[in-house]
């Protein structure tokens, strides 16, 4: 998921399942710079399945994306379709807590990225993951970012090598 997501040291989280089932999740790592945050979920069911992954780096624009998310944090399980509108884009995002953030390298995309999508998978069109949703363009329609897999992919890399 995102960091801005669980930044909430005094919160409890749990991960919701697309049928609805809750389960208790443990913040195991933050990356500020990348707004990135890992998170365990904590007794998980024995068939909970990962998505598959994919290189970000194969992706071209123009390419057809889904992104998935909590919409507005009230419409669950929203799915939404659009192209890949720009690569390797920097920007500067603010947090609904008023810090504001640079993102570099990011997806840029028309796949509507609402508020409530960030920490969803941004997908390709063989349903595996290629980013991580974060942001929006509030003053514009449908231009959303997310963290590229790549850099999900390094960041884990990098936490697995220093355990």
């Amino acid at each position: 998921t995102n960091k801005h997501v669980v930044d909430d040291a005094n919160s409890e989280y749990e991960v919701v399942l697309s049928n609805g089932k809750k389960y208790a999740a443990q913040v195991m790592l933050k990356d500020e710079a990348h707004d990135l945050a890992l998170i365990k979920v904590v007794n998980p069911p024995k068939k909970l399945k990962a998505l598959p992954l994919a290189d970000s780096k194969d992706l071209k624009i123009g390419q057809t994306v889904i992104a998935i998310g909590n919409a507005l944090g009230e419409f669950q399980n929203t799915v939404t379709k659009g192209v890949v509108s720009a690569l390797n884009r920097s920007i500067v995002a603010s947090a609904a807590n008023g810090k504001t953030e640079q993102l570099t390298k990011v997806i840029q995309t028309d796949a509507a990225i609402n508020l409530g999508n960030s920490g969803g998978p941004l997908l390709n069109t063989n349903g595996e993951v290629v980013g991580v949703n974060t942001a929006v363009n509030q003053g514009a329609q449908n231009i959303g970012f997310a963290i590229p897999f790549n850099a999900v992919s390094d960041v884990l890399k990098e936490v697995m090598q220093n355990q």
